[in-house]
C-alpha cells in the first residue's frame, strides 16, 4: 500500500499540470468565443445606427426603402433574443438589454413617423426622433463594450485563481510524495529491526520451553486454523498420554477425545493481548479445570495457548453449596404448597413431584396406615413410569410389619438393592420387584408420637441417598402438620353441617347434598315436614319449650324414618330424602311416619313426593313443599284463634301458575319503576335503579314485598328478573336513539336467577339484542349474600367475576347488614356498594355510626368502589353523608320510585 502511494505521488504533479493546461486552454477558447460574440453584437449596433441614418436620408429625399426597414427589424430582434442566421447571441447584460428595449421602442416610433411623412406629415418630427435614436444607439454600444470588458476581466481572474489552485496542488503533492518516501525508508528500517527482534524472541521462546515443561499445570499450544498441537508440556503429556512419535495430532482428539473440533472451542472469542477465562469438566479424566486462553505468536503464526488449573475439589464444594441451596428452596416450596393449597391430596402430590424431581427418582409417594392396612394416598411418577397408586389400596400389613417396625425404630428404611431381599424377604421382594423398584428410601409420617404412614422414593440416584433421608424427614413433619390441620378443618366443616339441637344435617348440608344428588340416576323420595304451633309455644312458654318440642319431633322422625338423610332446614322445617327406594316402600315409610306423629301429642304438616329420577330433585322438593304448605294451611284454617299460616298473600297465589305469570308479563301488568341516584355535590341525577310493581285488575299498584316471596318460593322469580332487565335495556336503547346521554341503570336479581348456570349468557343476549354498552348496566345482588353460607362462597365469587369480566358493573346491596359482606368484599371486586338504609337511621345521633361511615368511605376510595347511600329521607342525613365523603345518594328526599314516563319528563329534559 505504501509503495503504491509513493508511486502515485511521483506522477501526481505532472498530472495536475496537464489538467491545469487543458482547463486553461478550454477556458481561453470559451473566452475568445464570448469576445467574438460580444464584438458581433457591438458591430450590429453600429450597423443599426448607420443603416437608420441612411434610411432617414432616403425618406427625407422621398426615396422609400421598405427592405431596409425589414432588415433593421430583423437585426433588432436578433440583438434582443439571439439569431442563428446573423450569428448573434443574446448579450446577458441587464443594462444593455434595457437600452436595447428603448431602441426597439424608439424604432417603432421612427417607423410610424416615416409612414406619416410619406402621407404628408412634417419632416421636423422625423428628424428629431432620428437624432435621439442615434444618441441612444451610441449609449447602447457603450454598454455592450463595457460588458465585454467586464467579461474579459472576470475570465482573467478565474484563470489566475485556477492556475494558483493547481500550483498549490502540485506543490502539496510534491511535499506529500517527499514525506511518503521518507516514511517508507523508516518503515523499511523498522521491518529490519522487527525481523531481528523476532529472531531474538524465537530464541527466547525456545529457552522458555524448559520452565514451561516444569510447571505442574497442563499447558499446550495449538494452531488456530488446523487445531494441530504445536506444543504440550510434560504435565500435559503425562495426563493425556501424548505420544511424541506420532506426526500430526489434533488438540480436540488428544485432549477431549472428540473426532471433530470442540463445539465450545474459544478460538473465535480470543483477542490479542487479552486472556479469556472459563471452566470445563474434561470428559477423559473427569476433572474440572479453570482454563486461561491467550493468543500468542508461535513460529511466525498466531496460535492459542491454554493453561489448565485443576479446581475439581473447589468445584465440588461449590456444587454442594448450590445443591444445598436448591434443597432449601425446594423445602420452602414444599412448605409453601402445603400451607397455601387447601386440597390436601393435590398439595401432597405436588410436594412429591418436588422431592422426586430433586432426588432424580422415578416415583415419590405417601402411604397412610389405617389399622391393619395401608394405602397409597398420593403419588408422583417420572414421565414414562406407570403409576401404581390404584394397585396399592387397603393392603394388609401382615408380613410387611417388619418395615413398620424399622420405621418405628430407626425412623427410616433404605434399601439400595432390592435384589438382595430376594432370599431373605421374598414377600417384600415380590411386592417391590413387580413395580420395577430397584431401590427405595422411606421415612415415617408421625402423628401423636407414633408412625401413621410413610413417605418414600423409588429408584432414586443412589449418590443422593444420604441427603434424601434428612430432607424427607424435615418435609414429613410439615406433611404431618398439614394432614392434622386438614383433619381439624374437616371436623370443623362437619360441625358446620350438623344441627346441634337435633343432630340432623343442617341447611348447608342439605344444599350441598341436593346439588350432588342431581347427578344420581336412582329414584328419590322427598318428605317435607313443618311443626305446627311452634310459634305459639315459643310465645307462650318460651324458646326452651320450643326447643324441647323440636327435639321431641326430631326423635320421632329419627325412629320412624328408614333414611339417613334427615335435615333441619329452618326453625320448624325438616326434609327427609329417600334414595334408591321403590314408590310403594316410600309411601309406606311416609305413612309410618304419619302414624307415629298421629299417636303423639305433636302436630305436623307433611308433604311427600316420589320420582324415579334424582335429576329432577329440585322440582320434587318444590312439589313436596307445596303439599306440606297446603297441609299446614288446612291446619291453621281450622284453628281460628290465630288463622295464621306461612303466607298471607293468597290473593296473589294465582301468579305461581307459569302460564298466568307469562300472560301478566305480556300484558305489562308488571310495571318497571325508576328511582334516581343523585350526586350529593350538585344534586344532579347520576343514574337510576329499576324496581318492579304489579298492577292488578282494578288498577291498584301492589308493592313487590307482596308478590316477590311467592314467586321466589315457586322459582318463577327469574321471569320477572329477566323482564325487568330487558325493559331497562329497551329504554336505554330508545333514549340513545333519541339522542339522550345514557347513564347507569341498576337491576336487582334474586338468588335463584343469579346462581342459574345460564345467567351471564342470558343477560349478555338481552343487552346485545338492544346494542347497549354493558358499562351502563349494573347488576345488584342483595339477599343472595344473606342466604349464602360459607361453603357456597366459591360459587358466588366465581359468578361475580364472570359478570364483571363480561363488562357489567356489580353492586352489593344492603352493605353493613351481614358480616359475610366483608368476607365477600375481600374475595371479589365490586363496582358499587350500597349502604343499607337501616344503618343510616341512627346516623344523626349515633357517633359510632358516623365513624364507621367514614371508614367505609375511605375503604371504598382506596379500593376504587363507588359508595351509594340508600333511604335518604331528610336534609340532616344528607349533610352528614356529604360531610363524611359520600358522593351519591338515593331516597325519598329526592324522589320515590316513579314510572318511566314520569322519570323521562322529570330528569331527561
Amino acid at each position: 500500500m505504501r509503495k503504491a502511494v509513493a508511486k502515485l505521488g511521483g506522477i501526481f504533479v505532472p498530472v495536475i499540470l496537464c489538467v491545469a493546461l487543458i482547463i486553461t486552454a478550454f477556458m481561453s477558447l470559451d473566452l475568445i468565443d464570448d469576445l467574438q460574440g460580444n464584438a458581433r453584437v457591438i458591430n450590429y449596433i453600429g450597423i443599426v445606427r448607420g443603416a437608420t441614418q441612411r434610411l432617414i436620408k432616403k425618406e427625407l429625399n422621398h426615396v422609400p426603402d421598405d427592405a431596409l426597414i425589414q432588415s433593421l427589424d430583423h437585426i433588432l430582434s436578433g440583438l434582443s433574443s439571439g439569431s442563428d442566421d446573423l450569428d448573434l447571441r443574446r448579450l446577458e447584460s441587464e443594462e444593455f438589454q434595457t437600452l436595447l428595449i428603448e431602441m426597439k421602442e424608439d424604432w417603432e416610433d421612427i417607423k410610424t413617423q416615416i409612414y406619416d411623412y410619406r402621407d404628408g406629415a412634417s419632416a421636423q418630427m422625423l428628424y428629431e426622433l432620428s437624432e435621439d435614436y442615434f444618441e441612444l444607439a451610441n449609449d447602447t454600444v457603450f454598454k455592450a463594450e463595457e460588458y465585454s470588458e467586464q467579461t474579459v476581466q472576470n475570465a482573467r481572474k478565474a484563470l489566475v485563481i485556477l492556475n494558483s489552485i493547481f500550483i498549490v496542488m502540485a506543490l502539496g503533492s510534491s511535499v506529500f510524495t517527499f514525506y511518503q518516501e521518507k516514511r517508507r525508508w523508516k518503515l523499511i528500517e523498522a521491518e529490519k529491526e522487527n525481523v531481528k527482534k523476532s529472531e531474538q524472541l524465537s530464541k527466547q521462546a525456545q529457552e522458555l520451553l524448559a520452565p514451561m515443561n516444569e510447571i505442574s499445570e497442563l499447558m499446550y499450544v495449538s494452531d488456530m486454523n488446523t487445531y494441530e498441537l504445536l506444543f504440550v508440556n510434560e504435565a500435559g503429556k503425562k495426563i493425556f498420554q501424548v505420544d511424541d512419535s506420532l506426526p500430526v495430532q489434533k488438540c480436540y482428539k488428544v485432549l477431549q477425545g472428540f473426532d471433530e473440533p470442540c463445539p465450545f472451542c474459544t478460538n473465535k472469542l480470543l483477542k490479542m493481548n487479552e486472556t479469556y477465562s472459563w471452566e470445563y469438566t474434561n470428559p477423559i479424566i473427569n476433572k474440572h479445570y479453570l482454563l486461561k486462553d491467550r493468543l500468542i505468536e508461535w513460529d511466525g503464526r498466531i496460535a492459542r495457548m491454554e493453561i489448565a488449573f485443576d479446581i475439581t475439589e473447589a468445584n465440588e464444594e461449590k456444587n454442594e453449596l448450590k445443591r444445598r441451596l436448591e434443597r432449601d428452596e425446594i423445602r420452602l416450596a414444599c412448605v409453601r404448597e402445603l400451607y397455601n393449597n387447601r386440597d390436601i391430596k393435590a398439595a401432597v402430590t405436588k410436594v412429591m413431584e418436588y422431592i422426586g424431581t430433586l432426588f432424580l427418582a422415578e416415583r415419590a409417594y405417601v402411604f397412610l396406615f389405617q389399622g391393619d392396612y395401608y394405602s397409597n394416598i398420593a403419588e408422583w411418577c417420572k414421565e414414562g413410569i406407570p403409576p401404581e397408586i390404584d394397585n396399592l389400596q387397603n393392603i394388609p400389613i401382615g408380613e410387611y410389619q417388619v418395615w413398620l417396625d424399622e420405621l418405628e425404630k430407626y425412623k427410616k428404611v433404605v434399601i439400595n438393592d432390592v435384589e438382595e431381599m430376594k432370599d431373605t424377604f421374598p414377600t417384600g421382594y415380590e411386592l417391590l420387584s413387580k413395580q420395577g423398584i430397584r431401590n427405595i428410601v422411606w421415612v415415617p409420617l408421625m402423628k401423636n408420637g407414633k408412625v401413621s404412614g410413610s413417605m418414600g422414593l423409588d429408584n432414586q440416584d443412589l449418590d443422593m441417598a444420604e441427603t434424601a433421608v434428612p430432607f424427607m424427614q424435615t418435609v414429613q413433619y410439615f406433611i404431618s402438620l398439614t394432614m392434622q390441620r386438614n383433619e381439624n378443618e374437616k371436623m370443623l366443616f362437619e360441625l358446620s353441617q350438623i344441627d346441634k339441637l337435633t343432630s340432623f344435617y343442617n341447611r348447608n348440608r342439605f344444599i350441598q347434598d341436593v346439588s350432588e344428588f342431581k347427578t344420581c340416576k336412582e329414584s328419590v323420595g322427598v318428605v317435607y315436614l313443618d311443626i305446627n304451633g311452634l310459634k305459639e309455644i315459643n310465645d307462650s312458654f318460651g324458646h326452651d319449650a320450643g326447643d324441647d318440642l323440636i327435639k321431641e319431633c326430631a326423635g320421632i322422625m329419627k325412629r320412624s324414618a328408614s333414611s339417613n338423610h334427615l335435615y333441619r332446614i329452618g326453625g320448624d322445617e325438616f326434609v327427609i330424602l329417600y334414595l334408591d327406594m321403590t314408590e310403594e316402600y316410600f309411601y309406606d315409610s311416609v305413612q309410618l311416619l304419619k302414624d307415629e306423629f298421629g299417636n303423639s301429642k305433636y302436630q305436623i304438616a307433611i308433604g311427600c313426593k316420589w320420582n324415579e329420577a334424582c335429576s329432577h330433585i329440585q322440582d320434587i322438593i318444590k312439589e313436596a313443599d307445596e303439599l306440606m304448605y297446603a297441609d299446614k294451611k288446612r291446619f291453621y284454617q281450622g284453628h281460628h284463634a290465630t288463622s295464621r299460616y306461612r303466607h298471607n298473600n293468597d290473593i296473589l297465589k294465582f301468579l305461581t301458575d307459569p302460564d298466568v305469570l307469562i300472560e301478566n308479563i305480556k300484558n305489562h301488568n308488571f310495571k318497571v319503576y325508576l328511582q334516581p341516584k343523585i350526586e350529593v355535590e350538585d344534586c344532579r341525577m347520576a343514574g337510576a335503579e329499576a324496581l318492579i310493581r304489579y298492577q292488578d285488575e282494578n288498577g291498584s299498584i301492589i308493592e313487590p314485598d307482596r308478590f316477590i316471596p311467592i314467586l321466589e318460593d315457586t322459582y318463577f322469580i327469574s321471569k320477572i328478573d329477566y323482564y325487568v332487565f330487558e325493559e331497562v335495556c329497551k329504554n336505554l336503547s330508545a333514549w340513545a336513539e333519541q339522542g339522550y346521554s345514557l347513564f347507569t341503570v341498576s337491576s336487582n336479581f334474586s338468588r335463584v336467577t343469579f346462581m342459574d348456570d345460564d345467567f351471564v349468557k342470558r343477560i349478555r343476549a338481552i343487552s346485545d339484542k338492544y346494542q347497549i354498552k354493558r358499562e351502563f348496566l349494573e347488576i345488584v345482588i342483595t339477599d343472595i349474600i344473606d342466604r349464602f353460607n360459607c361453603t357456597d362462597l366459591d360459587r358466588l365469587v366465581t359468578r361475580i367475576d364472570q359478570i364483571r369480566n363480561a363488562g357489567y358493573k356489580v353492586a352489593m346491596d344492603d352493605f353493613g347488614v351481614d358480616s359475610l359482606n366483608l368476607t365477600l368484599l375481600s374475595l371479589v371486586k365490586f363496582d358499587v356498594l350500597k349502604i343499607d338504609k337501616g344503618f343510616l337511621k341512627g346516623i344523626i345521633s349515633n357517633k359510632s355510626s358516623r365513624i364507621i361511615l367514614g371508614a367505609m368511605t375511605k375503604m371504598c376510595d382506596e379500593m376504587g368502589i363507588q359508595l351509594i347511600a340508600e333511604g335518604i329521607e331528610d336534609e340532616q342525613q344528607l349533610n352528614i353523608l356529604k360531610e363524611y365523603g359520600v358522593k351519591t345518594v338515593q331516597g325519598f328526599l329526592f324522589s320515590r320510585p316513579i314510572e318511566i314516563s314520569e322519570f323521562e319528563a322529570k330528569y331527561m329534559i
